[in-house]
């Protein structure tokens, strides 16, 4: 049932821009959300589970590795260096840190879910991968990041299935890092907290005027106010146009709104943006999938914890506008649809 519901929500998308005539100017978001779908579909001959995990812990390791390499490569290059200062971090990454957050959580969650009850000797290797990529998540300041793997880490203790001895002390290592990373780590609490001089009315006043999700927001709320978007929707392309003319005329700021107009942003929400560009149908399907994985798999550790990630990092950034997120959701789905397929096996095989 997922699955086709998946592939319903898919087949309306492309539908909606087929009947309303902006299918080629959609079409560069459209494949991206195809490419979910066929990763899905490619992966279904594939025997097992272990693979997809593999790919996900060692596509992990290989962006941390390189990351790393090219920031002791802009250490060296630079002429002073403040470790407490997560631009340089920033610039040195493979990709953008929230891309990156994402991996980091899903092969923490792979190498949970690769652990096993009993002493094995690849279970080491699996803790030292979760702790390498919770200290990378730090290092890299990924905020969503930080508050995902909080809530998957204290969520592991509620289901039955518990690995007791793993689990307290990679929960322990964690709670040691942030609590120094608190304590050496300025622009972490600067961010997170907006302390400091320049921020002195209150966390929501300050969250308000610098976070640009807050203009985001308040830009796409006006758009969906158009015509035509709660039954057909406005379509990707002419989303984005929409939400730069509202940069324009709703942020009075020259160089704030300047900034807005350079980067394009888009809504910055996955779940606002399939409203905005295919209407409300379009976003029932899309949450229907993922209440009926909750409803049927919510017994279940590792699809919960995958739902909550990806429900969380949807919240604050469209993953299907960039390819690599595309990917990172095709991986999401199809470890979420083979849990879902196990647990369907042990149903039938029980007695």
């Amino acid at each position: 049932m997922p699955t086709i519901l998946l592939g319903v929500f898919v087949g309306y998308l492309v539908l909606n821009a087929l009947v309303f005539g902006r299918l080629e100017e959609d079409w560069v978001v459209l494949k991206k959300v195809l490419l979910s779908l066929g990763l899905v579909v490619l992966y279904i001959p594939i025997d097992g589970f272990k693979k997809i995990y593999k790919a996900v812990i060692f596509s992990s390791l290989a962006a941390i590795v390189f990351s790393l390499i090219k920031l002791v490569m802009v250490v060296n290059a630079s002429d002073s260096f403040n470790f407490l200062d997560s631009a340089i971090i920033i610039e040195a990454l493979l990709t953008e840190r929230l891309y990156l957050g994402l991996l980091c959580v899903l092969s923490i969650l792979a190498s949970y879910q690769s652990m096993r009850d009993t002493y094995h000797p690849d279970n080491p290797y699996y803790v030292a991968n979760i702790i390498l990529n919770v200290l990378f998540v730090l290092l890299i300041v990924s905020r969503i990041s930080i508050i995902v793997l909080l809530v998957i880490f204290v969520l592991s203790f509620f289901y039955k299935k518990k690995r007791l001895p793993q689990m307290f002390f990679v929960t322990g290592g964690f709670l040691l890092a942030i609590i120094l990373t608190f304590i050496l780590n300025n622009d972490l609490r600067n961010q997170i907290f907006y302390s400091g001089s320049q921020h002195n009315d209150g966390l929501i006043e300050n969250t308000l005027a610098v976070e640009p999700r807050a203009v985001i927001w308040d830009c796409a709320h006006q758009v969906s106010k158009m015509e035509g978007t709660l039954l057909k929707g406005q379509g990707f392309t002419q989303t984005n146009r929409e939400m730069l003319l509202c940069y324009e005329t709703s942020v009075e700021d020259e160089r704030k709104q300047a900034w807005f107009l350079s980067q394009k942003y888009n809504t910055h929400n996955q779940f606002i943006d399939f409203y905005l560009a295919c209407g409300a149908i379009g976003l029932l399907l899309f949450l229907g999938s993922i209440v009926i994985l909750f409803v049927r798999n919510r017994k279940a550790y590792l699809p919960t914890a995958l739902l909550f990630t990806l429900v969380s990092f949807a919240l604050v950034e469209n993953l299907f506008h960039r390819q690599i997120g595309a990917y990172y959701v095709g991986f999401i789905f199809i470890m979420l649809l083979i849990a879902e397929a196990k647990s369907e096996n042990t149903a039938l095989n029980e007695p």
